[in-house]
């Protein structure tokens, strides 16, 4: 039996998430039926973490097993064969037996792209956060240094998280304007179930004096996420970068 780890792209716009889910298109579907095909053997990935609907990745990686001849480097190929144009294996890799692509991670980076443009541009309308006005960049970076390092990051997580232990650390929080887009790129040890998209829709909150900026104290002492902005829309994030 072999273990193989791919790395790989996708645009989650028309997928319903990464995970399986009866009766849903998902990307982890699409990736084990292209394997089937190949390998001809039912078998399962292990992603380095889910992503939700319409999220996509620019580097995802997952493993699973095979007892498939195939040279590790053709994989690629033939995997890409049977994926449809959206989803693309960009590499693979044999890796030791006790390697796993998510208890194995040291750290995860997310993109997060918002549009300060009135009108978008239609081909980036599926990757970016529609806002329509201009924020103050030195304002957004005083706000992100109060969230980065570790902390109980339960009140920026959706209620529906299976979660028991939400003590995360941010290592870091990078703000870039370009243009008419601000780019957030997010790293850290874990994430916790829509965390960045409530860290981002935080910042913006307070940018925009919707809420005030002492409550970001509050959502760590208390835990509760009524003190905390609005969770941004899913196409504007993606998995950026995984690192082992």
């Amino acid at each position: 039996m072999r273990r193989i780890c791919i790395c790989f792209a996708y645009k989650g716009t028309r997928y319903s998430g990464l995970q399986k889910q009866p009766n849903h298109d998902t990307i982890q579907s699409q990736v084990e039926n292209a394997l089937e095909k190949v390998t001809c053997q039912k078998i399962n990935i292990y992603p380095s973490g889910r992503t939700d609907a319409g999220v996509h990745a620019l580097k995802q990686y997952a493993h699973f097993d095979t007892l498939s001849k195939i040279l590790t480097q053709n994989f690629v190929t033939a995997l890409n064969t049977y994926l449809p144009p959206d989803i693309r294996i960009m590499s693979a890799t044999e890796v030791d037996k006790d390697f796993h692509a998510r208890k194995n991670v040291k750290s995860k980076t997310y993109l997060y792209i918002v549009s300060t443009s009135k009108i978008t541009n239609p081909l980036l309308y599926d990757y970016v956060c529609e806002k329509k006005h201009d924020y103050d960049l030195k304002k957004i970076n005083e706000i992100k240094k109060l969230i980065e390092g570790t902390h109980n990051f339960k009140a920026f997580c959706a209620s529906k998280s299976s979660a028991n232990n939400f003590v995360r650390t941010v290592e870091s929080i990078e703000v870039e304007k370009k243009c008419d887009l601000i780019l957030f790129k997010i790293t850290g040890n874990g994430f916790l179930y829509n965390m960045v998209r409530i860290i981002v829709g935080t910042i913006l909150d307070i940018a925009d004096n919707k809420i005030p900026i002492e409550n970001i104290a509050k959502m760590f002492e208390s835990g509760d996420r009524k003190f905390g902005g609005r969770t941004v829309c899913a196409k504007g994030l993606m998995l950026y970068d995984v690192k082992y």
